[in-house]
């Protein structure tokens, strides 16, 4: 008689679909309603699953959050070391950005967005728990990107240029987060741009020095 239960695949896969059901719940209330106002029941309920599942995968909002950061993260990392090593950063970060959206990550526009992201709202002012965690993730893929890039561009250890490109990079995105977090605060975000379009844009600017110049 053959057995019932699922394969460990299949249970790995079904795992990681609830764990991705609700992160992208909790990310879309996180932004819809805030985070502090969004209840674990809130983020069951939209990602059709019991509160004790969730704590099954997280051990709590926070968790969720950081989770879902860290993935972001990481897809970033991945896409941008699927680019030629030589590749200039604005395009690089670019086409990073059109895959991870063509892989289903979400790229709101500000305007459709009615309060910051958590990511944005507590990277300066945050519980030491999210903003310490959100920076040290940072430093890591600065870190994992620089090593991709001094292997794949057969640079000798001390080299700077594996430290500068990582750099330019997560540069242009902590200046995106400062900027939106700028324009809410006063009320005044371009309602069709986004957190990528702004993040390409300042790229484009420091390649140029226009950002310098201004």
């Amino acid at each position: 008689m053959e057995s019932s239960a699922p394969s460990p695949g299949r249970q790995a896969r079904r795992k990681a679909a609830t764990r991705r059901a609700i992160m992208e719940a909790a990310d879309r209330l996180f932004t819809e309603r805030g985070y502090v106002e969004t209840t674990m029941e809130d983020i069951a309920e939209a990602a059709d699953v019991g509160v004790r599942t969730i704590y099954l995968h997280f051990d709590g909002k926070s968790g969720i959050l950081l989770a879902h950061f860290d993935d972001w993260l990481d897809a970033f990392v991945d896409a941008l070391r699927a680019r030629p090593v030589d590749e200039p950063v604005p395009d690089a970060i670019a086409a990073a950005l059109a895959r991870m959206v063509a892989d289903g990550w979400t790229d709101r526009s500000y305007g459709e967005m009615t309060r910051p992201h958590p990511t944005v709202q507590f990277i300066g002012d945050g519980a030491l728990e999210i903003a310490g965690h959100i920076m040290h993730s940072w430093v890591r893929a600065q870190e994992r990107l620089a090593a991709d890039v001094a292997e794949r561009g057969g640079h000798s250890p001390d080299a700077l240029e594996p430290w500068s490109r990582a750099a330019e990079i997560f540069a242009a995105w902590t200046a995106t987060i400062l900027y939106a977090r700028d324009g809410y605060a006063r009320g005044e975000l371009p309602a069709g741009e986004s957190g990528n379009t702004i993040g390409a844009r300042i790229a484009r600017q420091v390649a140029d020095g226009s950002a310098s110049r201004r």
